[in-house]
């Protein structure tokens, strides 16, 4: 399951814009009229991705609020000094659309996904989005922020006005014609749908199939160069076969799968070969994988994903090498995740962190195994490191 937390996001939001200079209002008229109810004409899957690229996972920076923008600063600058090109975190609806809309228009407040996209593109940073969860006005089940959208609309409304901001050319990178543009070109729709602590109150094949195709038109009206990718799941093999069965049109219409296979080193591989498997299995064999979430943590003894402090640094190397060189068709891998407060030593989620929480430029033992690790995956491969045929 994911490690992802978040705290106080709606009334943080005002203290993550101060990363950007201006915060800045959308207005997106809504859809309605008879054209939106047809079903819209989808691009057929994008070829993947040529190389493959390593990075982390930064949320905790952005949505624990307990960070300024200086710490922000020094930690993204430690993550680019790894060889690290990509950081995923999440684009959370209910920060950027807290009200529902009004009379047909979405209102949009984009400091908090400002402050994302300007602090990784001011440190090379690619990032790869999480379009999550729902806002509160459009919640399912009320007061429940893990439950889908009542209106799929909606959300792919959000998706293409996110879009047009941050993707090649968005209004985002015109704004601010001092950074180096990083468009997203990437985005994961939902997080772990297959998981009932993210898809409340259990997990829908159906309803995703239909929130997945909704987001992916709306954003190739934008750009179809995006690619869309099916949010990180933890049990590939089982619900990547109800997808299709649910919804067969999307068998021509996936531009990648990303997955979450926690483990020891020799359990993450198995399972990115066992995802690899599946996906050949449905016909999917071009279809490119994405390792959005692995990882572990250091406190307490016997929590998941437990291991030594002093074992992780090797986990770590050792992982990211054999994926480098697996021969899957791993278009990404994210380790999770870069920071983490520390503290209580009775929470697991305190400890999954390889950075140092204060000084990031000093490094840690994990953060140079995670180089290494990095530097690895992209040399040559040893001899039988192929794991997939």
């Amino acid at each position: 399951m994911s490690r992802e937390r978040r705290r106080g996001v709606l009334a943080g939001v005002a203290v993550a814009a101060v990363v950007v200079a201006v915060a800045v209002v959308l207005v997106v008229l809504g859809g309605g009229g008879p054209a939106s109810r047809r079903r819209p004409a989808l691009r057929g899957a994008l070829p993947p991705p040529s190389g493959e690229a390593f990075g982390v996972n930064v949320n905790l920076l952005f949505n624990d609020f307990a960070y300024t923008p200086a710490q922000i600063s020094a930690q993204l600058a430690a993550v680019r000094a790894t060889g690290a090109t990509v950081a995923r975190s999440d684009a959370l609806w209910e920060a950027t659309e807290p009200r529902a809309p009004v009379g047909g228009q979405h209102h949009y407040d984009w400091g908090f996904d400002d402050a994302i996209a300007g602090g990784l593109a001011a440190h090379g940073l690619t990032w790869l989005p999480i379009l999550d969860y729902s806002a509160p006005w459009a919640q399912s089940l009320p007061g429940q922020d893990h439950s889908p959208p009542r209106s799929d609309a909606d959300y792919a409304a959000y998706a293409a006005a996110f879009a047009r901001r941050y993707g090649p050319g968005g209004a985002f990178w015109r704004a601010h014609p001092a950074l180096t543009a990083a468009p997203v070109t990437a985005v994961e729709i939902w997080n772990e749908p297959d998981q009932p602590d993210f898809w409340k109150p259990a997990p829908n094949p159906a309803a995703y199939a239909a929130l997945y195709l909704a987001a992916r038109a709306a954003i190739d009206a934008v750009d179809p160069g995006i690619r869309v990718v099916v949010g990180g799941l933890t049990d590939p093999a089982g619900f990547l076969p109800a997808l299709l069965a649910a919804a067969p049109r999307l068998r021509d219409h996936i531009d990648g799968v990303a997955i979450h296979p926690y483990g020891r080193p020799a359990t993450v591989l198995s399972k990115v070969v066992a995802a690899r498997a599946t996906l050949d299995g449905l016909g999917l064999d071009r279809i490119p994988l994405y390792v959005t979430e692995f990882g572990w943590t250091t406190s307490p003894p016997g929590a998941l994903d437990y291991v030594p402090a002093a074992q992780r640094p090797a986990d770590i190397e050792s992982t990211l090498t054999a994926l480098g060189h697996a021969g899957c068709g791993v278009a990404m891998v994210l380790l999770y995740t870069w920071v983490s407060p520390g503290g209580d030593p009775g929470d697991s989620q305190n400890w999954y962190g390889i950075a140092n929480p204060t000084q990031p430029a000093d490094g840690t033992a994990d953060t140079a195994a995670f180089a290494a690790g990095v530097r690895a995956a992209g040399g040559p491969p040893a001899p039988g490191s192929t794991a997939c045929g």
